[in-house]
């Protein structure tokens, strides 16, 4: 069964972009056909797997299924395609807004790209925007990074407050905690101390790491150019926690 997860945050610099190239890498790893859909308008995930030159076709076209999977295009690594963010993809959330079904149409091409492939990541801009509010309806599972400090862990209420509010209800939403630096207390004891606060928390936990930040010089996933290192790991047992969700 074809499933779609997004990464999202409210708050910007977590890790997100870093983690959901990585993620999608290990799906692709183990022969599955996976689509990195990049939404976020950075562009950061399509640059990470050599796709930002290939951007076929304006932002509108992102809203018609079969305009948009026109644009899909390979990456250079075997099974992992990338559906890269268009020139104009600041227009997104104003082209949105002037659709009758502006809250459901990223669900209206999910659909039919699910179709095309066993499992599709998507990269979502940060921010609560109605962009964001589309990818959260029509995604199996949330994925939540968190940096172990108390300003992330207020936008997790943040989002749990505006899934509420919004009568949004995606499949799932779950979290872990992202540029962990295991030499600050704060860092150490974020888990155990907010464990009440985040039931949803999964186990592995993603260290600060040069390894993750070299991704902008060799431009591939850290899991791939460097398989053993601890950060490589704690994406594994992410990897493997979240296929958990869907066994």
């Amino acid at each position: 069964m074809a499933e779609a997860v997004a990464l999202y945050s409210v708050k910007g610099g977590v890790g997100k972009t870093a983690s959901v190239v990585n993620l999608a890498a290990l799906s692709a790893a183990r022969g599955r056909k996976t689509l990195l859909w990049d939404l976020d308008p950075q562009g950061a995930a399509s640059w990470y797997l050599q796709a930002d030159e290939n951007r076929k076709g304006t932002a509108k076209k992102l809203l018609k299924p079969k305009s948009a999977a026109a644009g899909i295009t390979p990456s250079a690594i075997k099974n992992l395609w990338v559906l890269p963010t268009r020139q104009d993809q600041h227009h997104l959330e104003h082209l949105l807004a002037e659709k009758k079904d502006s809250g459901f149409r990223v669900a209206k091409v999910l659909d039919g790209l699910l179709d095309e492939f066993e499992e599709i990541w998507i990269d979502t801009p940060p921010g609560l925007s109605l962009l964001a509010d589309n990818v959260l309806r029509a995604s199996d599972m949330i994925l939540v990074p968190i940096v172990p400090t108390h300003l992330s862990l207020r936008t997790w209420h943040q989002l749990k407050a505006h899934l509420m509010s919004a009568r949004i209800k995606p499949g799932n939403v779950s979290a872990f905690l992202t540029m962990v630096d295991r030499r600050r207390i704060l860092h150490r004891n974020f888990a155990e101390k907010h464990r009440s606060e985040l039931p949803e928390l999964l186990e592995p936990q993603i260290p600060y790491a040069s390894l993750i930040e070299q991704m902008g010089d060799t431009r591939m996933p850290s899991v791939l150019t460097n398989a053993r290192h601890p950060a490589s790991r704690a994406y594994m047992s992410l990897w493997r926690a979240i296929e958990q969700h869907f066994s």
